[in-house]
Order: structure tokens, then C-alpha cells, then sequence
């Protein structure tokens, strides 16, 4: 099984969305990251469950803030 892998990109009004990779098939789902809540799953468009612990929201969280703090946003 692949292991789950996330990524962050900002809008044009520096709201971050989360792109996180299905680990069984690997396409990308694209999720707002204020609204992703701690182990509820999404769903793949494989059909797979795909689901965040607290500590990778919480580490999404702070990669969105570092790309804000690069553009010098905040």
C-alpha cells in the first residue's frame, strides 16, 4: 500500500486547500483545509477512504501558515 502524501496550495485569497493522495491509487483530492475534520474520511473518487489524523491537519495547518509567512501574509 502506498502511504499517504498531502500537499498545500493557497487560493488568490491565501485560503488553503489541501491536496492529499489516495493510498490506494494515488489521484489527488482536492479538500479546503478549515474544513477537513480529524479521522472523518473523504471519499476517493476510486472509492477509497481517505482520512487525516490530527497531527497532519495540524501539520497542513502549519505548512499553510509558512507559505503565508513567505508571502507575508498574516
Amino acid at each position: 500500500m502506498k502511504q499517504q502524501r498531502f500537499d498545500i496550495d493557497l487560493d488568490k485569497h491565501y485560503n488553503a486547500t489541501v491536496v492529499i493522495a489516495c493510498e490506494e491509487c494515488g489521484r489527488e483530492t482536492r479538500q479546503h483545509l478549515r474544513t477537513i475534520l480529524p479521522d472523518h474520511p473523504l471519499q476517493c473518487s476510486c472509492g477509497a477512504d481517505i482520512s487525516m489524523a490530527a497531527p497532519d491537519i495540524q501539520k497542513a495547518e502549519r505548512q499553510a501558515d509558512a507559505i503565508r509567512q513567505s508571502y507575508r501574509i498574516h
